[in-house]
């Protein structure tokens, strides 16, 4: 009788274990949304809404705000534009991804996968993959465009300057980016 209790507990706890881990897994899931400069990785539609709404990528209609998914693309392309235009660096076939996270914490995690040494930023550029990182609870155009010069400073020498020159260009571009 014992046995078979050890034995129904035992199966119980094995769907369990199948289950955290299958929606474990499934959390961790990215989709992509493809714009001409980058992919956006995104793990919820809603994140993807919100990114969109604050970087600007929404527009008012007759029947109130336009949130339709398709103007996020417009809205990155445009900010590249701008950010490639501030800097004048157009490096070739450049390709960044932007990785959407719904929360300061969520992005925490991220970041302390790169370094431990500072406090998580609101967004952050990974030289190392080649990736934007961000909160969407907090991002802003502003914001995204600095993130967005790392990335085409990067592109666009062999040999990426030190980290102080390119603060200095990407604080630049934040702060002249719709002059």
């Amino acid at each position: 009788m014992i046995g078979r209790c050890l034995n129904v507990l035992a199966v119980i706890i094995s769907i369990c274990i199948f289950l955290i881990s299958d929606n474990a897994s499934a959390q961790n899931e990215w989709k992509a949304y493809e714009a001409n400069c980058c992919t956006i990785q995104y793990s919820d539609d809603e994140h993807l809404r919100t990114f969109t709404l604050r970087i600007g990528g929404f527009r008012f209609t007759s029947e109130g705000l336009d949130q339709r998914l398709s103007l996020v693309k417009p809205r990155i392309d445009e900010i590249m534009e701008k950010v490639q235009a501030a800097l004048d660096m157009h490096p070739p076939e450049i390709r960044i991804k932007i990785f959407l996270y719904p929360d300061f914490r969520s992005l925490g995690k991220e970041f302390r996968k790169f370094t431990l040494t500072r406090k998580t930023p609101l967004a952050f550029y990974a030289h190392k993959t080649r990736s934007i990182y961000v909160d969407v609870s907090s991002i802003t155009d502003g914001v995204l465009a600095h993130e967005m010069a790392h990335g085409v400073i990067n592109f666009y020498f062999k040999t990426p300057p030190p980290a102080k020159m390119q603060e200095i260009l990407a604080q630049y571009v934040d702060l002249h980016l719709w002059d």
